[in-house]
């Protein structure tokens, strides 16, 4: 029966768009001008530069600085440092990106990409103080928490997947590229991985409005209107739909920020098809990665509560 679920749904959004187009074509659109006009601008720097960082084998040197503590701390290899540090850097999806880039160059096992994958996935601090904290919330204070709650989040939520500590084989550094073959390169695999990024985030907004035109006709629109139903809702799709409605709903500054953190940890349909676009390639399953998103989000949530009772009363 599974396995008729995807092929189904895929075939219910065509009858969609068939019915109604121009609907659905603006849904689209508006995908496609918001990563154009805020995710493009913001995410191509860290993409090249990355990669860039990767192709030229200079990742390696953290393996015996920064990589150490992380290794120890998750059992995983100390290669799984730059992902992390990229990841609290760029924001999302640049952690799945390099994590899956370190892989494909053989820095990083299986076993040990799918564990780094529990901390190296997170926005950025642009975004959360920027977007939610400025923008959305109209609160310095409240994007403050949910940022070191969210970063918190991340950490706490590798040690649920740490799993037991084991022997690791050695893996041959990658041979340096040639200064001149590099920067072509990079920026051809860079502007590959963010149209992929870009078609994630317009398909993503689509089928946000094709279920909440669905669940609109059958009687429920009601329920997601200014609700605190209806912002979850939102935020399986999108996170900045998600922390809007949360504003919307008058809620205590401490709930507010509680729930826009579960929202940015979660990171919505948008972020998980981004980044198991990239993670797929490691092996790591979008059951398996949904999971560790709501684990993350859970323990975000819980973390922010308690520290937005410290700051934000």
């Amino acid at each position: 029966m599974r396995k008729f679920v995807l092929p189904l749904s895929v075939l219910f959004v065509l009858a969609a768009l068939l019915l109604s187009p121009a609907r659905y074509f603006a849904s689209v659109q508006k995908g496609v001008l918001l990563f154009s006009s805020s995710v493009l601008p913001s995410m191509l720097p860290y993409f090249f530069f990355t990669k860039v960082l990767t192709m030229t084998g200079c990742v390696t040197a953290l393996a015996g600085t920064v990589g150490r503590p992380v290794a120890k701390l998750y059992r995983t290899d100390p290669i799984a440092a730059y992902p992390f540090l990229m990841s609290f850097l760029s924001g999302y999806p640049v952690g799945a990106r390099v994590l899956a880039d370190v892989y494909e160059k053989g820095l990083i096992c299986k076993e040990d990409a799918a564990r780094a994958a529990s901390f190296c996935s997170t926005s950025g601090s642009m975004f959360v103080l920027g977007s939610v904290g400025a923008v959305v919330l109209k609160d310095a204070g409240a994007g403050a928490v949910i940022l070191v709650a969210h970063y918190l989040g991340a950490v706490l939520n590798g040690f649920f997947y740490r799993g037991k500590k084991r022997r690791r084989e050695a893996f041959a550094l990658p041979d340096i590229k040639r200064s001149d073959n590099v920067l072509s390169e990079a920026m051809y695999e860079s502007v590959l991985s963010l149209a992929l990024v870009g078609g994630f985030i317009a398909v993503a907004n689509l089928l946000g409005d094709v279920v909440f035109d669905v669940l609109t006709k059958a009687g429920a629109g009601g329920a997601l209107h200014h609700t605190t139903l209806g912002a979850f809702f939102y935020s399986v799709f999108e996170v900045t739909r998600g922390c809007v409605e949360f504003s919307l709903l008058g809620a205590k500054r401490v709930w507010t920020a509680a729930f826009c953190c579960f929202a940015v940890s979660f990171g919505g349909l948008s972020v998980l098809l981004q980044s198991i676009a990239f993670l797929g390639k490691t092996g790591l399953k979008f059951s398996k990665f949904l999971l560790i998103k709501f684990t993350q989000a859970a323990l975000s949530f819980g973390l922010c509560v308690p520290i937005g009772f410290l700051f934000l009363n």
